[in-house]
């Protein structure tokens, strides 16, 4: 079961190392500035995250098999349309209608990974964000190649329906653990509708919204990083679609390398203290890669950011679902609403930034949300 989840994990970041690099074709192709594609995007967070706030919880109550089956499914349909449209409000259609799917998919396959770590004893949620970051990686480098051997952007899109299909008949053949020791397959009935209320109320819960404003943070300056840090490269600096490419790659194999020490790290100093430095590292990172235009210190900045942001979503959703044992689903949805919503509201915010003061100013924003996780870590004695 844990080699399933790891492929979704890593198919996942397939699709956002590819979807990285080919933002800047695609918005090309259509003829969009960043004003209008942080417009298009924001459409998509907006529907992103009412789904995530209003579906989450259906991970509990119909099973993690169906769940992500059917998700996944809306998935393709999403990377589909992308490879198709060929207008602004075609675009808008295609993620309002469909990117929703994507923050239900990280909901389940989160969820998966708390199940295993609390049925295992063991903790492995690093290590899936491991492999997701080196399937980012991995998708980067590949769509780099590809389109500078000269492979139309959009067939690049469509090769991604490859790898999912496969992750989806992976996910349909084998039984998935659930939190009560059986399986999704033996589990007759969901939840019920008191817990559903408890969902809600989750919202409410002080040590959970600490943990949420983090990870929302560590997944804003995440996002930033994967939508916008192609199009600095290869648009604003000028580099080549593999040079580029790379430079996206390189920040999320950082990403890889430091999801895998996590466990080393917080066993060394804990959770308050690496996360105290993890935020300040991802501010130097950051100002290092915006001082200048050398594409060598412009990607080793973004390597620091990646290093430094790398372990902090896995944290908060290892704590979430500490904080709330028989309810890991639930807590799981409610920290990845927040911080995947979050994150995807502040990639519109970006392009919108960029519109007005150059995409340079703009990616400003994960020097603050950086020194904002420093701040609120200091915080986390008493709650993780």
């Amino acid at each position: 079961m844990l080699a399933v989840a790891a492929s979704a994990f890593g198919v996942f970041g397939l699709w956002a190392g590819c979807s990285a690099v080919l933002l800047a074709d695609l918005s090309r192709a259509i003829g969009l500035s960043p004003g209008p594609l942080g417009v298009a995007l924001f459409a998509g967070a907006g529907a992103s995250l009412a789904a995530m706030t209003t579906l989450g919880w259906t991970v509990d109550r119909f099973g993690r098999k169906a769940f992500l089956i059917t998700v996944a499914c809306v998935l393709g349909l999403e990377i589909s349309g992308l490879a198709l449209v060929e207008s602004f409000w075609a675009l808008v259609a295609v993620l309002v209608l469909f990117s929703p799917a994507g923050g239900l998919y990280d909901v389940g396959i989160n969820a998966v990974a708390v199940d295993l770590e609390r049925l295992s004893g063991r903790r492995f949620m690093s290590f899936l964000h491991a492999l997701y970051a080196a399937g980012a990686m991995s998708g980067a480098v590949g769509a780099g190649a590809l389109l500078s051997a000269g492979v139309d952007y959009r067939l690049v899109y469509l090769a991604l329906l490859v790898p999912l299909t496969a992750v989806v008949a992976a996910i349909a053949a084998f039984p998935f653990p659930h939190r009560d020791g059986g399986t999704d397959d033996k589990r007759a009935e969901g939840v019920d509708r008191e817990s559903r209320t408890w969902h809600w109320d989750l919202y409410r819960s002080g040590p959970l919204l600490l943990i949420a404003a983090i990870a929302t943070l560590a997944l804003a300056s995440e996002r930033e990083m994967q939508f916008w840090s192609g199009i600095y490269l290869r648009d604003s600096l000028g580099m080549g679609a593999l040079l580029g490419g790379s430079g996206v790659a390189l920040f999320f194999g950082a990403m890889a390398l430091g999801r895998l020490g996590t466990a080393l790290i917080v066993g060394r100093f804990g959770n308050r203290r690496t996360l105290v430095l993890a935020g300040g590292l991802a501010a130097a990172g950051m100002t290092l890669a915006l001082a200048t235009t050398l594409p060598a210190l412009v990607i080793g900045g973004f390597l620091l950011v990646g290093l430094a942001i790398s372990g902090m979503a896995p944290l908060a959703y290892s704590a979430a679902g500490d904080l709330v044992p028989g309810r890991a689903g639930a807590a799981v949805s409610v920290v990845t609403a927040s911080s995947f919503g979050g994150g995807l509201l502040a990639t519109p915010a970006v392009g919108g930034l960029a519109e007005l003061t150059g995409l340079r100013t703009a990616l400003g924003l994960v020097i603050l949300a950086g020194l904002a996780v420093f701040v609120l870590s200091l915080r986390l004695r008493e709650t993780a």
